[in-house]
């Protein structure tokens, strides 16, 4: 079948709950947006899943890429709460299309924007990817057609949620350490901006969206431009390259 077709399928089986093994997409319990061509055409489907109860690890939801507007304004328009909403981005691959070296890139994307992947295969992809053994290797939930109705087949499961990593830190114990006795969280506050702008820049970088920073964000960095380097800065840098050109690995054992 083609793409198109083993989409529709998909949303069905999703939404009667036919997909055996299920321990990552959401229960016909939830309420569930779909969205074809979603995010700048960058994943076949994104499925949004509104939960009755916010959820549990909503804290870590602050992946490496998904910005909080995204997720403020679908929460607007479905009137519920923020820590209710869940995204989860699907690629599609009917045995019509050809699996190529395209997919670990598409795979890492769907991770670094929103925690986690989905890789839904037709019948004839999902028997190759079973008989290599190769599924529990990648680090993304692997779903087949088993051939049957709208049925399907959660063969791999990768529960792993991954979170902003190099692009969150901990903004505390670091504006403790640049202000020490600033008890009103004024360089916690600045810290924040600045890691929304990182994030902002990298997601930037995979997209090639709009820069479309908030007026603070300009602001600040506009700031951040005015403010002169220390003025021995290039040389302590330029004595310490001559000192270490022939230095060797041990000598700093």
């Amino acid at each position: 079948m083609n793409e198109k077709q083993l989409k529709v399928l998909f949303c069905s089986a999703l939404r009667s709950g036919h997909i055996k093994n299920n321990d990552i997409l959401p229960s016909p319990d939830s309420e569930i947006r779909i969205v074809e061509e979603a995010n700048f055409r960058s994943f076949d489907l994104v499925i949004a899943s509104v939960s009755k109860e916010p959820n549990h690890d909503y804290d870590n939801y602050n992946n490496m890429l998904v910005r909080t507007q995204l997720l403020e304004s679908f929460a607007r328009s479905q009137k519920c709460r923020i820590d209710c909403v869940r995204f989860y981005p699907v690629e599609v691959k009917s045995d019509d299309d050809c699996i190529d070296e395209r997919l670990p890139s598409q795979i890492i994307n769907a991770i670094m924007t929103f925690g986690l992947s989905v890789l839904v295969l037709d019948k004839n992809h999902g028997k190759r990817i079973a008989k290599s053994g190769l599924a529990k290797f990648m680090p993304a939930t692997i779903i087949c057609y088993t051939g049957i109705d709208d049925h399907f087949e959660a063969v791999s499961t990768f529960d792993r949620f991954i979170s902003s990593g190099i692009f969150s830190f901990n903004r505390t114990s670091l504006a403790r350490a640049l202000a020490p006795r600033d008890s009103g969280g004024r360089a916690y506050n600045r810290l924040a901006v600045l890691q929304r702008i990182l994030q902002k820049l990298a997601f930037n970088q995979l997209y090639y969206e709009n820069l479309a920073l908030a007026d603070d964000e300009l602001e600040f960095l506009q700031v951040l431009s005015q403010i002169s380097l220390p003025s021995n800065g290039r040389k302590r840098l330029d004595g310490l390259i001559k000192e270490t050109a022939n230095a060797k690995m041990t000598d700093f054992m």
